[in-house]
């Protein structure tokens, strides 16, 4: 009888261990990826965009001065690099103009291929979780999909700067003024 329920043990333990196992879905994603365009939308109720709220940003991935770059590691941490900001929002009601600065955002991430999600747990004084969808993936582009509150959407194009975990510098282009969007990756 004790020998039955050690072998029962082993056999749960190795199934265990076996539908655990750690993938390398995530390896897709090491390098630096640049963002290149930026869309904020509402949906309706069947989740399709309402064409009259579509805004949209364009940046030069890699860009030196106003750039927003992501940076994967194989250690499944990253930080998000943006030079973008026009404005440093402090708390709701105390800002600086023009800070002139790069922000620096720090996170974990796991990717799931199976269900085409990223995750990033961003790293701030008050931790939050993005959940992403991922509809497009090449070894050069990807874009995600973010539902940062209720029917409101963050879509972003982004390319691989290099397969490097740092920064290369590229060609600037001009300021992108963009509101802020509480809540949404790139823009909270």
């Amino acid at each position: 009888m004790k020998r039955i329920k050690l072998f029962l043990a082993l056999v749960v333990i190795a199934l265990g261990l076996a539908s655990c196992g750690d993938t390398d879905d995530y390896m897709a994603f090491v390098g630096t990826w640049g963002v290149e365009e930026i869309e904020y939308y509402n949906i309706d109720y069947w989740g399709n965009p309402i064409q009259n709220t579509i805004k949209k940003y364009h940046f030069t991935p890699g860009d030196p001065q106003d750039g927003i770059d992501l940076i994967f590691r194989a250690d499944r941490s990253g930080e998000m690099r943006d030079r973008s900001r026009d404005t440093l929002y402090l708390t709701d009601s105390t800002y600086i103009l023009c800070p002139d600065t790069t922000l620096v955002t720090k996170f974990t991430y796991s990717y799931h291929k199976d269900d085409a999600t990223l995750y990033m747990n961003m790293q701030v004084a008050h931790p939050f979780t993005y959940q992403m969808n991922i509809p497009e993936f090449t070894d050069n582009s990807f874009v995600y999909i973010n539902e940062y509150d209720n029917d409101y959407v963050e879509k972003a194009w982004l390319k691989r700067i290099s397969d490097a975990e740092g920064s290369k510098s590229t060609r600037g282009s001009k300021p992108v003024y963009r509101p802020r969007m509480k809540g949404s990756l790139l823009s909270n």
